[in-house]
């Protein structure tokens, strides 16, 4: 967590409350997030878009 956090440039507080669902994250967060993970962030938008419908 700390790794990442510095990578995004935010506390490991920041990634601790993201991974454990108690901060949702806005568009730009989400593409700095999987930039610092090297995934593609397309995949992820499509991944949340998808459960989103599910709903």
């Amino acid at each position: 967590m700390r790794d990442l956090g510095e990578r995004i440039g935010e506390p490991h507080s920041f990634v601790q409350k993201v991974e454990s669902m108690e901060r949702r994250i806005d568009v730009y967060e989400l593409v700095q997030y999987c930039k610092a993970l090297e995934q593609n962030p397309h995949i992820a938008i499509r991944i949340v878009m998808e459960a989103s419908e599910s709903k």
